[in-house]
């Protein structure tokens, strides 16, 4: 071998040896795997096992997922160093969260171990290997705790003992009877509702950790390993080694946030590549659970029965007609004229619309088990006319993600554009009225405006539970009532006979209860900027007005596929409305974010309903709800699938 070929030789060597000595002493402990027990991959993705997820909330990995029922990691020296002897690992979401180091960052979810008791851990050997997972609740926060629910407390037998105790107490019970009366119900139905009220109040009662009260977030983890010594351990405060601590101000503190504010030469933090990805698909198969049904429903389904609230803001005064607006004898443009003049008011049907007194009657899981069927049912009696809503709400909450439900919605509007009366929905409502699930403190002028409270001095309150976000699809006008565009009404709106095409309305709301601390809070007509060029227009309708709204229109023929996607994508600062034939191919349709309104954090359920609403709601209006004819036949749609992701 030539002197040439030598040096060149032992050159790459030594560069070689400069290499691993540089990471050694760089890195000394370089190697951080979490989720070892799943393989190769800079990116482990796994859905959700919602199995157990209504009692006992939702763990990643679940114990069906691997063979430890846990996510093993591991980490090992690369030199004989001791310069650190304690380790500890920490996850957070990194889709739906605010900066590391903002002031809400305690709002993350993140976590460590599942005992948060267990601080930090001795290393013990060179090459370490522990297991951890990902849970609800996982600062183990005594205002998630409640009852033991292991137990079907909506059966029968447990209802009616309820109800007998309302009997015994005379002042509760005459409350029920006043009550029943305002609202417009049958005493018996009252006496159910308060019965369920009650029930479900004592679930939030006890000493059994309700991790289902804040599952883990859909999205992307992270995962970071921290290793320190005796010296470390000193300056790594409580609330940071024991996450469910808090600080002097009574305050949880990011573990994220901390070590990036707080460099030390005591301790080492190790972001890994590696991340988890995961969603929720909230499949119809399991069934639909309605009270007094049975355990194997109360502990397994998915969904449940919605019961929509009866306003009585205003009164339904229907033309005594049965007859469908879509189908093979449609209801007319010609037979709507003639009914505005037809019947006098002593014929009219003075009443509200409905909501189904047989539980499940009107929300099925089909044959098959590959939707859940929504039944707006049919009318045959003359004599007990009715509008009934119908739908069904998931039993699994989630804090922020993209929710897209899979869903065929009925034709709305026949060939002569005229409407069904129904308004369709998917929404988000809150997952529970207690002080566990309330919004954000928010003391801006008094708090959030009481969501029954109309009054011109509304009741407000600094910490509140109401939070809903709507996708709702009705016939309407593409613009708002002239008065509130002001001057600029004849420029704005265009004036046309709404009634001669096939658009509605695919309507965005946010129901920041008029909480004014958002710094472009406003009222009337406004704009949201959104990306570079778009703009969507918002009304709210007075300064006390508890909602902001969005119209974009759609095509009645999307009612006609086999099913479209509905997706609203809430986000710790901003809302994102979409609509699509597919996931791949989606739109959007309305943006809202939180420097026009105060956008919620706490958690929330997922709806589709189907309801009979007021034509007052939607001004100005295009069909009168009055003169829309009871439906003969069953009005049916169907929810495929929904997906929190």
């Amino acid at each position: 071998m030539n002197k040439r070929k030598k040096h060149i030789i032992i050159l790459c060597v030594l560069s070689v040896v400069l290499i691993i000595v540089f990471y050694v002493f760089r890195f000394p402990f370089s190697v951080f795997r979490p989720l070892s027990n799943f393989g190769p991959g800079r990116t482990i993705c796994l859905d959700m096992d919602l199995d157990n997820a209504v009692l006992e909330g939702i763990t990643l990995p679940s114990a069906k997922q691997t063979a430890s029922g846990s996510g093993l990691f591991e980490f090992r020296f690369l030199t004989l160093s001791k310069k650190y002897n304690y380790y500890k690992i920490y996850y957070q979401n990194e889709s739906y969260k605010f900066p590391d180091t903002s002031a809400l960052a305690n709002e993350n979810f993140y976590g460590s171990w599942e005992d948060v008791s267990v601080g930090f851990k001795p290393i013990e050997h060179r090459r370490t290997k522990d297991a951890f997972r990902i849970v609800g609740n996982p600062r183990d926060e005594r205002n998630y705790y409640g009852a033991d629910l292991s137990e079907n407390s909506f059966n029968a037998a447990h209802i009616q003992s309820v109800i007998n105790d309302i009997h015994n107490v005379p002042e509760w019970y005459n409350s029920v009877v006043e009550k029943a009366e305002k609202n417009g119900r049958s005493v018996d139905e009252q006496l159910q509702q308060d019965a369920l009220w009650v029930i479900n109040d004592r679930k939030n009662q006890g000493d059994c950790n309700h991790r289902w009260k804040r599952n883990p977030r859909v999205g992307e983890y992270s995962f970071m390993l921290v290793l320190c010594n005796e010296a470390g351990l000193k300056e790594i405060p409580d609330p940071v080694q024991h996450i469910g601590t808090t600080d002097e101000n009574g305050q949880y503190v990011n573990p994220y946030g901390w070590f990036d504010t707080h460099p030390s030469k005591n301790y080492k933090v190790i972001k890994s590549r590696r991340r988890l990805k995961t969603r929720a698909v909230i499949a119809v198969d399991k069934g639909v659970f309605c009270d007094n049904t049975d355990d194997t429903l109360y502990k397994n389904a998915l969904y449940e029965q919605f019961f929509s609230s009866i306003s009585q803001q205003y009164t339904l005064r229907n033309i005594p007609v049965i007859q469908d607006v879509v189908g093979d004898n449609p209801y007319s443009r010609a037979d709507y004229e003639a009914n505005k003049t037809k019947y006098d008011s002593a014929q009219l049907h003075w009443d509200y619309p409905v909501v189904s007194s047989t539980p499940c009657q009107t929300v099925r899981l089909s044959d098959d088990r590959q939707y859940i069927r929504l039944i707006n049912p049919g009318n045959d009696d003359p004599e007990h006319l009715k509008k009934e809503s119908t739908g069904i709400r998931t039993r699994v909450g989630f804090t922020y993600g993209k929710f897209r439900g899979k869903i065929k919605f009925p034709v709305m509007l026949n060939d002569e554009n005229v409407w069904n009366g129904l308004t369709y929905a998917f929404w988000l409502i809150y997952s529970d009225n207690h002080a566990w699930n309330n919004r954000r403190h928010d003391a801006a002028e008094g708090g959030y405006v009481d969501k029954s409270d109309d009054s011109d001095n509304p009741v407000r309150h600094p910490d509140y539970y109401y939070s809903e976000i709507d996708i709702e699809i009705v016939k309407a006008s593409r613009f708002w009532p002239k008065d509130y565009y002001g001057r600029r009404a004849d420029s704005v709106c265009v004036v046309q006979d709404e009634t001669l095409n096939d658009d509605v309305m695919y309507c965005c709301t946010n129901w920041d209860l008029a909480v004014p601390s958002p710094k472009y809070f406003s009222w009337g007509i406004d704009t949201i900027p959104y990306g570079k060029d778009r703009r969507f227009e918002t009304l709210r309708w007075y300064k006390l007005y508890k909602a902001l709204t969005e119209r974009s229109p759609m095509s009645n023929q999307a009612f006609k596929s086999p099913w479209y996607c509905y997706e609203i994508e809430w986000r710790p600062t901003e809302i994102i409305w979409r609509l699509g034939p597919d996931p791949e191919h989606l739109k959007v349709m309305g943006y809202m974010n939180d420097k026009f309104t105060s956008i919620p954090n706490n958690q929330m359920r997922c709806v589709v309903t189907q309801e009979y609403h007021y034509s007052e709601w939607w001004p100005p209006i295009v069909w009168e709800q009055g003169l829309i004819p009871y439906n003969k036949s069953d009005i049916e749609g169907k929810v495929y699938e929904i997906v929190v992701e």
